[in-house]
């Protein structure tokens, strides 16, 4: 029987379109997101910290390399069965997390599912590419 093993390549893919889909959601959902945190254009014009985008990077890198790794353990050998763990794994760790913590911050339930909702996609997506893309020893 073969090893699977983690696939660095969609490991990179997954970080790479990690960065991507948030950047198309918040385009999409920017004035609403702005109304509901306060924030002016002004404030986010001024905003020019590259640390926020590294955070990022390091995060996603994190998250779909640990992903990887639960995938060769459970195993993951198929697309629809990654995008499903994926769809749980965002909903249940990021999702709900968020609207917990948003409800004790009280920030509005329409923020929670803008910064939640993009977390359940790029997992579900993640998990999509890790269960198709597999790498065997």
């Amino acid at each position: 029987m073969r090893k699977q093993s983690v696939n660095l390549w969609a490991v990179l893919v997954c970080v790479v379109i990690g960065q991507v889909i948030p950047a198309l959601w918040y385009s999409a959902f920017s004035e609403q997101w702005m109304a509901l945190n306060g924030f002016t254009l002004e404030q986010i014009k001024s905003a020019n910290s590259p640390v926020p985008y590294l955070a990022s990077i390091v995060s996603t890198s994190f998250m779909a390399y640990s992903m990887a790794w639960i995938f060769t353990k459970i195993p993951v050998k198929s697309f629809v069965l990654g995008f499903l763990i994926g769809l749980l794994f965002g909903t249940v760790f990021v999702l709900l997390e968020t609207i917990v913590k948003d409800m004790f911050s009280m920030k509005p339930l329409a923020l929670s599912l803008i910064n939640g909702g993009v977390g359940v996609i790029v997992y579900t997506v993640t998990g999509a590419i890790l269960g198709a893309w597999r790498k065997y020893e």
